[in-house]
């Protein structure tokens, strides 16, 4: 674990075999939409926080409730059918500053391996200019090792073939390949820097098609998008400006 950088946990969770998926702020702010639409669709329980002295000082308040801006929740394994999920959830409501993000990475995977998560998917956004009318966004796939990469085909994504990918889910994803961790990055195309709920709701569609034992509905997602995305602007919009500015472009 990082010295400038803790995880302190609430109470004992037994995560072995469970998938973790991040949700950092990125262009559309899919990842953070993507992050809360699971915690409050699987009804997670929140089991720990994320701090530094390098984090902004302030406080996401939800229903009168205050929040550390960076938390770590979990639910219990379902399984149906024979197969079995967990889903654990990073969420964040800030961009971290660059200079530590490979640091965060790090103490986020060293985390997981500790915990016995055997997954991650990290998902984000990426401006991919005007579309012609009637023509979809698509949902794109990046994995960091050879067992990882056939969850690109069942998750129905595009593999990611040609470009670079920053932020948060680049730093995983290199984590993970040097790790030998299985790390699958969503990327969704997003038309404008401006909420997405709708592409959010694609990537759930992805991570549906991987949490076998799990069904997620994304038409709850779709009909309070407007609320949604509202929502986490106003939190944008509030960070301290160092913290609430976009991340690194996608090229695909």
């Amino acid at each position: 674990m990082s010295d400038s950088i803790e995880i302190l946990e609430i109470g004992e969770h037994d995560l072995k075999g469970a998938v973790l998926i991040s949700g950092f702020p990125s262009v559309g702010l899919v990842g953070t939409i993507v992050a809360n639409f699971l915690i409050n669709e699987l009804k997670l329980e929140q089991i720990g926080v994320i701090d530094s002295k390098y984090f902004p000082a302030i406080s996401v308040v939800k229903e009168g409730i205050p929040h550390n801006p960076m938390r770590l929740y979990a639910g219990e394994q379902v399984c149906n059918d024979g197969t079995c999920n967990q889903v654990a959830v990073c969420v964040s409501e800030f961009t971290p500053p660059a200079e530590i993000t490979k640091e965060l990475v790090s103490t986020i995977m060293d985390w997981s391996e500790k915990k016995g998560c055997t997954k991650i998917i990290s998902a984000e956004g990426f401006n991919s200019g005007p579309k012609e009318k009637g023509e979809e966004n698509i949902i794109y796939g990046i994995s960091s090792t050879e067992a990882s990469r056939l969850w690109i085909e069942d998750a129905k994504v595009e593999p990611f073939t040609y470009g670079t990918v920053g932020g948060m889910t680049g730093a995983i994803l290199n984590d993970g390949k040097i790790r030998e961790m299985n790390v699958l990055g969503l990327l969704a195309e997003v038309n404008e820097d401006a909420p997405d709920a709708r592409a959010a709701a694609n990537v759930i569609k992805a991570i549906d098609e991987l949490l076998l034992a799990i069904e997620l509905d994304t038409e709850p997602l779709l009909k309070e998008a407007e609320s949604l995305e509202k929502e986490v602007q106003v939190v944008r919009e509030q960070a301290p400006p160092e913290v609430s500015s976009s991340v690194p472009r996608y090229i695909g």
